[in-house]
């Protein structure tokens, strides 16, 4: 099978867009005690866009002395304020507000999402602005139906409560993967479950969350209730997770982080909860449906250009049909757009940066010493996308369950294919991994998918589609070095049981 040339980009130009006049000329402020304000020391750092490589705005870099103000002000907003009493309706109404302000700024946060993470407009749209708007509404409405539960005692004297109750200050850590949806989702849940909160967006996405601070001010929440750091993690998320007086620390991100902050955290005993990656398996059974089987793992594949943690990067095919699945997920990979974000027509952008694009090109050469390149793998040289940190979508076939393109997370448009040919071959490679984050199959026997949904070693399990249509409503934990310390709104929430005796029972 002949490797396909790059999809070739549009004529679209992005310079004659009227957003770009929305983008601040002046640094974006940090927000802290309901005030939005430089950084302390006024360090600042660029918004690099990866279409170009270029800065496209200012940020201010939180540091120590800012950290320590948001979280006393986060403190004193929950153990003093009225957001500590606040009840379920109000932080409810409180979320609907937040939920209107964004979907009134929709399109300027599409904007800057797309120009900062390089994430094709439309998908924003599509995707990201959708689940943000629908997790404010979500727990907004949540909230008011959590309860406790009630259990009988061995005692007739004692009755039993169960309270639901916050966790305190809570320190969430956004990756740059995805970081308006993933903020506000995550901030969503946190203030529902009547928290006090302080984000700090990965700084190589921080613009489009920085603006989001901006409209909480226009949100009448309490000063306190959310702050919002942006500047490195080895300096702001390190003393978040110092800081005492913050109950828990939360983390979407890699193993690596994630290890740093239990490592950091360990001596105070502090909650954590850490949702990391995965390098997941796709398991196409010889009787799957062609057409179901390739659009949902080219989707899976390259969706995001691949930087997706669930993404299905492993895809496993029963041998007899290897050739008429592959054929058809390369032509699928080599018709897809590259190109501009901001152009609506375009399927795949950018990766986040050309740092993280060079460890994807690494994994790329590494890729054609050990397997079959079919599609891809080569540097665009036109004049756009050549100054920007684009990777055409890449299949690699014939791989082995040893190498390491089948084994490490690449988190880029490159997926590898590995051939099998028993249920139980497959299984035993698919679950062959420290990841057990997301996995995905497609048959139409069902005995053999109900199996293998038993088998597979992940916390989430699609069959004949992937990703989770329901990540509000059934949140998904990885196992393995996948996930950490809960997901959804319960994991920022503790649970107190209390038991009454009642005097004079029983005469």
């Amino acid at each position: 099978m002949e490797t396909h040339a790059p999809t070739t980009s549009s004529t679209f130009d992005p310079t004659a867009d009227p957003r770009w006049a929305l983008v601040s000329a002046t640094p974006y402020p940090l927000l802290v005690d309901g005030k939005l304000v430089p950084a302390a020391d006024g360090a600042v750092f660029p918004a690099i866009s990866p279409r170009d490589n270029e800065p496209v705005a200012t940020i201010a870099q939180a540091g120590a002395t800012d950290v320590t103000a948001a979280v006393t002000a986060a403190r004193r907003a929950f153990d003093e304020g009225p957001w500590g009493r606040a009840t379920a309706k109000d932080r409810g109404a409180a979320l609907v507000r937040i939920a209107d302000l964004i979907e009134a700024h929709a399109d300027e946060l599409a904007f800057l999402e797309s120009i900062d993470a390089g994430k094709p407009i439309s998908s924003v749209h599509y995707s990201d602005l959708s689940i943000s708007l629908d997790s404010l509404r979500y727990f907004g409405g949540k909230v008011r139906s959590m309860r406790g539960g009630v259990a009988t005692m061995p005692d007739p004297a004692v009755i039993h409560h169960e309270l639901i109750e916050p966790m305190g200050v809570v320190a969430e850590v956004l990756p740059w993967n995805g970081p308006l949806w993933t903020g506000i989702q995550r901030m969503a849940a946190i203030l529902a479950a009547g928290n006090t909160a302080i984000i700090k967006p990965a700084q190589m996405a921080s613009l489009t969350f920085m603006r989001v601070a901006q409209l909480l001010l226009e949100a009448d929440l309490p000063d306190g209730v959310v702050s919002v750091l942006a500047g490195p993690g080895g300096i702001v998320g390190e003393a978040l997770v110092a800081d005492p007086r913050v109950d828990m620390i939360s983390l979407t991100g890699g193993i690596e982080t994630g290890s740093r902050i239990l490592e950091a955290a360990a001596t105070q005993v502090k909650r954590i909860s850490l949702e990391l990656g995965g390098k997941n398996p796709n398991v196409v059974f010889a009787d799957a449906d062609l057409d179901t089987a390739v659009f949902w793992s080219t989707l899976g594949a390259f969706g995001n250009t691949g930087q997706i943690c669930v993404c299905g990067s492993r895809i496993l095919v029963e041998r007899s049909m290897k050739d008429r699945f592959t054929e058809a997920l390369v032509a699928k990979a080599a018709a897809m757009k590259v190109g501009e974000p901001l152009d609506p027509s375009t399927e795949l952008g950018p990766v986040i940066a050309a740092s993280h694009g060079a460890k994807v090109w690494e994994y790329i050469e590494i890729g054609k010493r050990e397997a079959q390149l079919l599609t891809g793998g080569v540097p665009y040289t036109d004049p756009v996308r050549s100054k920007g940190a684009y990777i055409p979508p890449t299949v690699f076939a014939d791989a082995t369950p040893t190498c390491r393109i089948a084994r490490e997370e690449i988190f880029g448009p490159v997926v590898t294919m590995i051939p099998f040919d028993t249920e139980a071959e497959a299984l035993a490679i698919a679950n062959d991994t420290t990841y057990g984050l997301s996995a995905g199959l497609f048959t139409r026997d069902l005995d053999r998918a109900w199996r293998m949904a038993r088998g597979l070693q992940a916390g989430q399990v699609y069959v004949n589609q992937w990703f989770s249509p329901g990540v509000l409503e059934a949140p998904g934990h990885g196992y393995k070095q996948s996930g950490y310390g809960g997901v959804g709104i319960e994991k920022y929430s503790q649970h107190k049981q209390v038991f009454f005796r009642i005097a004079d029972a029983g005469r």
